[in-house]
C-alpha cells in the first residue's frame, strides 16, 4: 500500500494513509497557515542542495560518515513492525547484526517475522501497560540489556473535527502519544544502564497541519513537545533522544485506518457533509504519481521507508545525533520550512518584540554559525 496523493495535505509515518485524496477544489490542498498554497513547483530555498542530498537520501546512508565505526550487536526494541517503516527498521538492524525485539499486534504478523536471524518478534499493543511490562520482563530474562528504543507504532485517520468522537480522539492519543510515553518509562531503567538512545518516529504533521488532519496532527505536535522535553531531562544522564519527521512514505497505515475513516466521514454532520461525501467518493480513485508533472498537493511522490531507516540509524549510532531529522521530498521539505517561517513571522508581529528584517537575518546568521 502506497501513501500517495490521495492523502490530503500531508503524510507522515503514522501517517494517515494513503488512500485519501481531497477533491481538487478543496482548500485543504493549501496545507499551510492562512490557506496559502505552496506553488506546484515549490520555490528553491537559497543555500540548500539538490533534494536528494537534503531530504530523500541516496541508496547509501548519507549520515554514515558521522557514525561510529562498525557498530554491531546493540540490542534494540522497535514497536509497530508489522509493515512499512517498522518492518524496514527491524529487518535492516537485524540484518546488520543487532539483536532486535520487534513488536506486532497479532499472531499472523508474528509468524511472518519468526525465523529471521537476530530478530525476536513479540505481540504487543502499546495501549496495554501489562503487555509492555511483560516485554520488559522478556528483555531482562534474555540478559541482553537494551541500547535503543524506537517508538514507531502509530495510527492515522482523517476527517473533520466535528466527526471525531471522544473515543476516536482518545484512541489516537493512546497509541501516538501515550504509547511512546508508556514504552519509554517502562524501558527507562535499562536505557539509563546502557546510556542508550530513544528515537521517536514523528511526522511532518508535527510541524504543519490542515483541514481534515487536525486530530492526527495534534498527536504528532504532542510527540514533538514530548521529545524535546524528554531529551532535556535525559541527556544529563547519558541517554540521547531524537525524533524523525517523515513525509509521505510507502506504508500500509492508510489501509489499516480505512474502515474507521469511512465510518467517520459517513457520519459527518452539517454543514460539512457535502465535502465529506466528495472525500468518501475519492477514496476509491486510483491515483499515482505523474513523473511528467512536478510534485504538488495533488501529485504526491511517496518515498521509500529506507530514508527513515537511514535517519534512525544515525540517531541510534552517531556520536553526535541530531535532535530532529526531517526526511521526505523537496516539495515536502519546502512546505515545512515555509510553515515555520510563517510561524516565526506570526510571533514577530507582537508589539513587544518586533524585529526588523535586518535583525531577523542577523539572528538567522547567528544560528547558522552555531551549527557550523
Amino acid at each position: 500500500m502506497i501513501v500517495t496523493s490521495r492523502l490530503p495535505c500531508l503524510h507522515g509515518p503514522g501517517q494517515i494513509a494513503a488512500s485519501f485524496r481531497l477533491p481538487p477544489q478543496s482548500s485543504c490542498l493549501h496545507g499551510l497557515p492562512r490557506d496559502r498554497a505552496i506553488p506546484q513547483e515549490s520555490p528553491k530555498i537559497s543555500g540548500l542542495s539538490h533534494p536528494a542530498d537534503i531530504l530523500s537520501g541516496p541508496t547509501h546512508n548519507p549520515y554514515r560518515v558521522a557514525m561510529q565505526n562498525e557498530v554491531r550487536n546493540r540490542p534494540l526494541f522497535i514497536t509497530g513492525t508489522s509493515s512499512g517503516i517498522g518492518r524496514a527498521l527491524a529487518l535492516h538492524f537485524a540484518g546488520d547484526g543487532h539483536r532486535v525485539y520487534a513488536t506486532v499486534r497479532n499472531n499472523a504478523h508474528l509468524r511472518e517475522l519468526e525465523g529471521v536471524e537476530n530478530l525476536i518478534p513479540l505481540v504487543l499493543d502499546v495501549r496495554r501497560p501489562e503487555a509492555i511490562l511483560s516485554a520488559v520482563g522478556r528483555v531482562r530474562r534474555e540478559g541482553t540489556g537494551l541500547y535503543g528504543l524506537v517508538n514507531n507504532a502509530g495510527i492515522g485517520g482523517i476527517g473533520p473535527h466535528a466527526a471525531y468522537t471522544d473515543e476516536d480522539l482518545r484512541d489516537l492519543f493512546e497509541v501516538n502519544v501515550f504509547g511512546p510515553h508508556r514504552m519509554t518509562n517502562a524501558f527507562l531503567p535499562l536505557l539509563l544502564e546502557s546510556r542508550g538512545r530513544i528515537v521517536n518516529i514523528g511526522s511532518q504533521g508535527g510541524t504543519i497541519t490542515g483541514k481534515y488532519l487536525g486530530p492526527y496532527t495534534m498527536t504528532k505536535h504532542a510527540l514533538e513537545a514530548y521529545t524535546e522535553s524528554l531529551a532535556a531531562e535525559l541527556e544529563p544522564h547519558g541517554v540521547l533522544v531524537s525524533i524523525v519527521q517523515p513525509g509521505g512514505i510507502v506504508s500500509a497505515i492508510g489501509e489499516k485506518s480505512d474502515a474507521a475513516t469511512r465510518a467517520r466521514l459517513g457520519r459527518t454532520p452539517v454543514p460539512f457533509q457535502e465535502e465529506a461525501r466528495a472525500l468518501l467518493e475519492s477514496l476509491d480513485q486510483d491515483d499515482a504519481f505523474d513523473e511528467n508533472e512536478p510534485e504538488s498537493a495533488a501529485n504526491r511522490r511517496p518515498s521509500s521507508p529506507d530514508i527513515v531507516v537511514e535517519a534512525v540509524e544515525d540517531a541510534l549510532f552517531s556520536p553526535h545525533p541530531r535532535r530532529r531529522y526531517l526526511v521526505g521530498t523537496r516539495w515536502e521539505g519546502n512546505r515545512v520550512v515555509h510553515a515555520l517561517l510563517d510561524r516565526l513571522l506570526d510571533a514577530n508581529e507582537s508589539p513587544h518584540h518586533r524585529y526588523t528584517r535586518e535583525e531577523l537575518i542577523a539572528l538567522l546568521d547567528e544560528h547558522v554559525e552555531d551549527r557550523a
